[in-house]
């Protein structure tokens, strides 16, 4: 058995009272599947015994030092083709918790997942909300960002990624957001000199040609939808949204679904991304409302 693996009954009882895991797994047929799973960790999503996953990271050694993590079967960074790695048999979801923001081309990245998925697959992301972590002083992410990695297909953060990341997080926990602090008054994490150390650790990735983990990219779940948008009017976005939900009080991430449609004629994927887009703009509007209302009682 894979690590996390449960037994269907045991996956659905505590898919019950779990809704991280019921979010990561939305969509996902039971009680067999193919599935994919980007950046396990040493915490892999449990899944049922039935469901058959491959784990995938950018390198097969993006683990190593993690007791207990789960092996790594595909090395893959995020550009170039992913079914070449797979094989042919499609798969029903794929799964990203806390990754999408390491990945240096995301549009690279969800182009692969799209090709591996079949028709009505599903791709569930968990992203960290700016707002409420380490990346509050940053600014949110442009499509200018999001095309530019992909006309260079960054297979590795580029100094620009490295040095916001390196130079901007703040030292702060999401349960002092919360409490009332202001993160953009927290220290830097790298101390006095982050600018100095952002710069000299960018500068020395490039010259090594050295894989870097940072957040590349800074989201609200508003302006993931902006993104969104953008892209598919650029036809650069080949999926359709299925769900958003705002951050929970006390957290920091947000959960998107999204599922590779069976219309592939690009004039009605855009329509039909167009309408879903200012759906989710109106839930998360209403989903805003609805917290603040209930916070001032």
């Amino acid at each position: 058995m894979r690590p996390g693996s449960l037994s269907l009954d045991a996956f659905l009882t505590r898919r019950a009272a779990d809704r991280r895991l019921a979010r990561l797994t939305h969509d996902m047929p039971l009680p067999e599947a193919r599935a994919l799973e980007f950046g396990p960790g040493d915490n892999p999503v449990p899944l049922p015994a039935g469901v058959s996953v491959t784990y995938v990271d950018h390198a097969l050694d993006a683990n190593a030092g993690l007791p207990g993590a789960a092996p790594i079967d595909r090395a893959w960074a995020g550009s170039g083709p992913l079914a070449a790695l797979l094989g042919p048999e499609p798969c029903d979801v794929a799964i990203a918790a806390q990754v999408a923001q390491y990945v240096p081309n995301l549009l690279g990245w969800l182009r692969g997942i799209h090709g591996v998925l079949r028709a009505g697959g599903v791709l569930n992301l968990s992203l960290p909300d700016k707002r409420f972590m380490f990346d509050a002083a940053r600014p949110v992410s442009t499509l200018a960002e999001l095309v530019e990695a992909d006309l260079l297909a960054l297979d590795r953060p580029s100094p620009r990624q490295l040095f916001a990341h390196a130079s901007e997080a703040r030292a702060i926990a999401p349960a002092q957001v919360w409490e009332g602090a202001d993160p953009v008054t927290a220290g830097r994490l790298s101390g006095e000199d982050a600018l100095g150390h952002a710069y000299r650790e960018a500068a020395a990735a490039l010259a090594e040609e050295r894989y870097v983990p940072c957040h590349c990219w800074v989201f609200t779940p508003e302006s993931f939808l902006d993104l969104v948008a953008g892209a598919t009017r650029l036809g650069l976005f080949p999926f359709v949204l299925n769900r958003i939900g705002a951050t929970e009080v006390g957290g920091f991430e947000f959960y998107v679904s999204m599922r590779r449609d069976a219309e592939e004629e690009p004039v009605a994927l855009r329509r039909m991304q167009e309408g879903g887009i200012d759906h989710l703009a109106r839930v998360l509007a209403q989903q805003h409302r609805t917290a603040a209302l209930l916070a001032g009682r």
